[in-house]
């Protein structure tokens, strides 16, 4: 599938927005532009930038077709049927916040990221892109500077707050620091420090890298840790719930 076809497919099937209703949303972007893009006769790499971001879709799928496809809600079975409980208690406005939450505020997940065993919490998955977090494991919001949410090319939204626990992961990171992860990242590319799921429903920080040839099946992942004294193992993608990217901490 071409770009043209994937911002098609994004705009009609995903979103199911006109390409009029779709420019609106890009700001400065005209449907005639649109239509171009659909058209195959091209589209400069901040406008592929501009619609992961506004629409929270995966850049690097949108750009090369690689990684997690977008589906439309209807067609995410992956949810189980409690998280669908705990997004319908989260009283959301139209953008698909929280209401009385500030644009610009960041969660912090009230769970203990384990860097060893992980802590408990619930999780939902969006039904495009990113995480969401039931409100009763929220316990506060944050607010970064501008500048910093720049220089880590992400917004607001897309950042969540998790307090981790242990030494598995030292010196890159320490018991207590709080970090903070780009929930748009679900898949290991590029190869880094990731949060994710662990088999106990907790939340563990590790260090993620593909391990298989290109085209093989199943897709193999080295999960590892910075601490050499904790063991590294290989899973397959289908092992891995992905929450989020590392971006960066904070630290004593």
């Amino acid at each position: 599938m071409r770009i043209g076809k994937r911002i098609k497919y994004l705009r009609t099937v995903v979103l199911g927005l006109s390409q009029q209703a779709f420019a609106a949303r890009l700001e400065s972007v005209t449907r005639g532009a649109v239509g171009n893009w659909e058209r195959g006769e091209g589209i400069k790499r901040e406008n592929i930038e501009r619609i992961s971001e506004e629409f929270d879709f995966p850049f690097e799928w949108l750009a090369t077709g690689r990684g997690e496809k977008p589906v439309p809600p209807a067609w995410d079975a992956a949810i189980p049927d409690d998280a669908h409980q705990h997004q319908a208690t989260m009283p959301l406005d139209i953008g698909g916040r929280p209401r009385g939450i500030p644009d610009d505020a960041i969660p912090e997940v009230d769970v203990t990221a384990g860097l060893g065993g992980g802590g408990l919490t619930t999780l939902a998955e969006t039904m495009i892109n990113g995480a969401t977090f039931s409100t009763e494991v929220i316990r506060d919001h944050w607010r970064l500077p501008s500048w910093l949410l720049a220089r880590w090319n992400v917004r607001s939204r897309h950042v969540a707050v998790l307090q981790c626990q242990g030494d598995s992961m030292m010196p890159t990171i320490n018991d207590g620091d709080p970090i903070f992860i780009d929930t748009r990242h679900r898949v290991p590319s590029p190869p880094g420090v990731y949060a994710l799921a662990d088999e106990f429903g907790g939340v563990i920080v590790k260090r993620l890298e593909v391990t298989s040839r290109p085209g093989e099946d199943p897709v193999r992942v080295l999960v590892s840790s910075d601490n050499k004294n904790h063991q590294s193992r290989e899973l397959t993608m289908g092992e891995i719930a992905i929450i989020g990217r590392y971006l960066g901490r904070l630290t004593n």
